[in-house]
């Protein structure tokens, strides 16, 4: 009995295996691998199912298999073929680790881990051997006004009217969702930050501010014309008092009232007056308020510079953060497939007498955890989109997703020695710092000289002409011209040592630049070491978790035909596929943090691939 019942239990499971083999032949296309399963566990992450999730009408958990490479050319599959296939090599999913760069570079590969069996674990390869002195051109070179040739799309494009805000529901409303590249995010980041605005019109602001120092190199020269007519008040109360006294008079000796002794003349007056000024600045006073307004506009250009590589940071680092949730989401689909599977294998055992009901509940509890896991992987995928959105300030009604396939996105050819003194040199922080010391320097000498006698020369011509409606010859009427010229001496020798304070208060300053200086030139190193470090630590983990991707493969292919053949537990299928999970969620976030470690990277040195500090980016 206990052989005729082996062998019961051996044809259902066979029966299984090949009911199962069946389905997976009539929904997929011929697979590459000997397993029906291994197909559908294959992890894909294509640009086109990162579509807005509010517009997808499918709201419930895709549990078909996926489609052929064939099928879906922007596919890229970030899952390894199992250890049974006979050549890794002739594989889509083999690529170089040492990924190229915009510009062709020299690259090293490496042959991925192949483990024998399930229980060996491969060896992590070495990592690739630094090239030293080689140029990083990972990052785009820069360009004219920090614009990027990539033509984003022109939906894109925010309102031209910033202070114009949506007031329906209708304004807000996603109706379109473009898919990006990351130098698209770039160039869109560039052109619509609101952060570089404001920085180039402090940078324009600086500038004038340098023409209106540089404006006392020149002297003032000022024209004033006045003209006036005038009737005197006083005059017209003489008139008034000769005419009592004309009344007191004998008649004969009286004057006619049309006398002009009894009129009140009014005069008309037009002077005209240049002068020309100039400061003699004999110690030096306007040159140093010059010199110290070019320095503040040296420090807002690098300030712009800083930012604009800042932002660049920030770009990059949200497009990874949405690639990593768009692969959180097909890790996610790839795990609801798996424990539907196994629900059907419980369910079929159960059917033929030889699983249980406690079997089928287990993997109807995993089929309902996973699809949790999934709504939460949806909503981090969503919010990762919309963040995009808001740092690239982009049409309100607009959504986006990430075009770009989750890979190793470059290369780093510097050693950490090079790095560091690569960061020294391009940092625009450093240098904020020494211009920050030189702008305290020719302030302080500005108020050294303000403090010193001041000599000023002032020149005018005077011409004024003067007319009057008395008709006399001999009254006052006529044109007349002059000049003056003088030489002015200021000097405020006591002013209560408020020159001696401002020039102390300039001086602190300039140690606090040279402080912040050394403080960030450590800062600067620090970054740049944690930076290469965990570069190089992605890199390895990289390795690794291709591996584990494989080994957890196979434990799980070996799990589902035990349980299938009534040998095995569910239990050790779900901890199978709960295994799977989280290998392939380690090789996706070791991909993801080897792209933030090289773009930290790449921030803590700035400047690249053109090592030289630009007046603008």
């Amino acid at each position: 009995m206990r052989v005729f019942r082996q062998i019961v239990v051996v044809g259902v499971g066979a029966a299984i295996t090949f009911s199962n083999a069946g389905q997976s032949a009539s929904a997929q296309p011929p697979a590459k691998s000997q397993d029906s399963w291994a197909l559908g566990n294959q992890l894909e992450l294509a640009s086109t199912s990162n579509t807005n999730p509010a517009s997808d009408p499918e709201q419930s958990i895709a549990l078909n298999a996926p489609t052929s490479e064939s099928q879906q050319p922007e596919a890229v599959k970030i899952a390894a073929t199992p250890p049974s296939e006979p050549s890794l090599a002739s594989q889509p999913q083999q690529q170089e680790y040492l990924a190229q760069s915009p510009t062709p570079t020299p690259t090293n590969t490496r042959q991925q881990p192949v483990p024998s069996s399930p229980n060996n674990v491969p060896i992590p390869s070495s990592p690739v051997p630094i090239l030293r002195g080689t140029p990083n051109e990972t990052f785009p070179p820069l360009t004219p006004k920090g614009i990027l040739d990539t033509k984003p799309p022109a939906s894109l494009e925010p309102n031209p009217n910033p202070l114009q805000f949506p007031t329906k529901p209708e304004d807000v409303r996603i109706e379109e969702t473009q898919s990006i590249t990351l130098q698209q995010a770039i160039d869109l980041a560039r052109r619509n930050s609101q952060v570089l605005q404001i920085a180039q019109k402090q940078v324009e602001q600086t500038r004038s501010g340098v023409r209106e120092q540089q404006a006392a190199l020149f002297p003032d020269l000022t024209f004033q014309m006045t003209a006036s007519r005038q009737v005197s008040a006083s005059g017209q109360i003489g008139v008034q008092t000769r005419l009592r006294r004309n009344e007191t008079l004998p008649a004969n000796q009286q004057l006619p009232t049309n006398s002009p002794d009894f009129q009140n003349f009014g005069s008309i007056g037009l002077n005209n007056t240049l002068q020309l000024s100039y400061d003699l600045d004999i110690f030096g006073r306007r040159t140093a308020n010059i010199n110290a307004a070019r320095e503040q506009l040296r420090f807002r250009e690098l300030d712009l510079e800083r930012q604009a590589e800042q932002l660049r940071f920030d770009t990059a680092e949200t497009y990874y953060n949405l690639q990593n949730s768009d692969g959180q989401v097909a890790i996610r689909q790839a795990s609801v497939r798996n424990a539907q599977q196994s629900l059907r294998d419980a369910e079929a055992l159960e059917r033929a007498g030889v699983g249980t009901r406690f079997a089928v509940l287990q993997a109807q509890s995993n089929v309902a955890n996973e699809v949790q896991q999934l709504s939460v992987a949806r909503r981090d995928q969503r919010v990762a989109q919309r963040r995009l959105a808001e740092i690239l300030n982009i049409s309100q009604s607009a959504n986006l997703t990430a075009a770009d396939p989750v890979e190793q996105a470059g290369s780093w050819r510097l050693s950490l020695e090079e790095s560091i003194v690569q960061a020294f040199k391009n940092r625009p922080e450093l240098e904020q710092q020494l211009v920050q010391r030189n702008i305290s320097q020719q302030q302080r000498r500005s108020i050294r000289a303000g403090g010193l006698p001041q000599v000023n020369v002032t020149g005018s011509y005077n011409f004024q002409g003067v007319t009057t409606d008395n008709s006399d010859p001999f009254a006052t009427r006529g044109w007349g011209s002059g000049y003056a010229v003088q030489a002015n001496l200021t000097w405020n020798f006591f002013d209560g040592g408020a020159v001696k304070a401002r020039v102390k208060q300039r001086d602190a300053d300039i140690s606090i630049a040279e402080s912040r200086f050394d403080q960030l030139r450590n800062q600067v190193r620090r970054e740049v070491e944690q930076a290469y470090f965990g570069l190089e630590s992605s890199f390895e983990n990289i390795e690794t978790s291709e591996a584990g991707v494989l080994q957890s493969r196979e434990a799980l292919r070996l799990a589902r035909l035990r349980f299938q053949a009534g040998v095995g537990t569910q239990t050790d299928v779900i901890q199978a596929e709960t295994d799977l999970t989280r290998a392939e969620r380690n090789r996706l976030s070791a991909i993801v943090n080897y792209n933030l470690g090289l773009s930290s990277l790449q921030r803590a040195v700035s400047n690249l691939p053109t090592n030289n500090l630009s007046d603008a980016p």
